[in-house]
């Protein structure tokens, strides 16, 4: 009977350990911080020009690639036991000369679903808001840019927009307007 109560006792210490060195490497195997992923991937903070985080566990990151010296996008996906970079697209190719410069690049998720990031930077001081229709409907498929202004020298402003609805045509139209809502820069005006 004695025999029987330290076999229990040992074999209950012997799980308990063994329950908490599991939840030790599950936890050292969960998702890593941002910094570690980039770095892992061999982007460095300076080149990081935006983090966003546009739904839980997933962020978009803007980047200056050194190779091409684009600005150029990533997709981060925090995964419950692993974290996941996916380098998007070739990269901006901005043109000073106009108004603003910009670039899509997709991305597929699962289950078919697309994740279209567009950004570039604005050159005319004028540009107060960035537009986008990507949808022949103008009413219905609208979304309104973000701006980030950089607080280093350069002067530069780099706007940025995550869509997540599916589209059917692809039909951009990226507007530049002014404080009053003027049109600066149709993007469609500029194609023609």
């Amino acid at each position: 009977m004695r025999m029987t109560r330290n076999w229990k006792k040992r074999t209950f210490v012997r799980f308990f350990v063994l329950l908490a060195g599991m939840l030790f490497l599950i936890r050292a195997c969960g998702p890593q911080d941002i910094d570690t992923i980039l770095s892992e991937k061999g982007i460095l903070p300076e080149q990081v020009k935006l983090i966003t985080t546009f739904e839980p566990r997933t962020q978009v990151v803007l980047y200056q690639d050194l190779t091409t010296n684009n600005v150029t996008p990533a997709l981060i996906q925090q995964k419950m036991w692993y974290s996941e970079l996916s380098k998007i697209g070739v990269g901006l190719h901005d043109n000073p000369s106009e108004p603003l410069s910009s670039q899509i690049s997709g991305y597929q998720k699962s289950k078919g679903k697309m994740i279209y990031i567009l950004y570039g930077y604005l050159h005319d001081a004028d540009i107060t808001q960035v537009h986008i229709r990507y949808d022949p409907d103008p009413a219905s498929a609208q979304v309104e840019a973000a701006i980030v202004e950089f607080s280093d020298q350069s002067s530069r402003r780099l706007w940025y927009a995550v869509i997540q609805q599916p589209i059917h045509e692809m039909i951009w139209d990226i507007k530049g307007l002014d404080d009053q809502g003027h049109i600066i820069y149709s993007s469609l005006d500029s194609e023609a």
